[in-house]
């Protein structure tokens, strides 16, 4: 009786280990903050000049916002009713414009990409003076 209770305490052991590593590796393939995604910017920083974000290590078909936070003040970036899809390999791009000259604050700040599914990356963007 001792040896059947003895297997099923080791048992449960493992099982429960492997739970634990299936529960920690989720974070490794790109789920939530342990993710490798990335993002980055492709302009010249001028106001109202046109602004290209590239990202990859998404999750395929993740629904990407993009968010700029100047002076703590977030402003959703894109056009109105657009859509901003990672594709099959988990990469996206987007291309808008830096924000209006009458809203726009010189600096570095950070850009966002929250997607659908937790995975999330974030860069710095510098707006110039117009």
């Amino acid at each position: 009786m001792k040896k059947e209770n003895k297997f099923f305490r080791f048992a449960t052991l493992c099982s429960g280990i492997v739970a634990l590593f299936a529960f920690v590796s989720l974070g490794a393939i790109g789920y939530g903050a342990g993710s490798n995604a990335a993002i980055s910017v492709v302009g010249d920083g001028i106001p109202g000049k046109a602004m290209k974000i590239n990202g990859a290590g998404f999750l395929p078909d993740e629904v990407i916002e993009l968010v700029l936070e100047m002076e703590d003040v977030p402003i959703i970036v894109g056009k109105k009713g657009e859509t901003i899809k990672a594709k099959e390999d988990g990469t996206f791009t987007a291309t808008t414009n830096y924000p209006h000259k009458f809203v726009a604050i010189p600096g570095f700040w950070d850009l966002t990409a929250k997607g659908s599914k937790g995975t999330n990356a974030r860069c710095k963007v510098e707006i110039k003076k117009p």
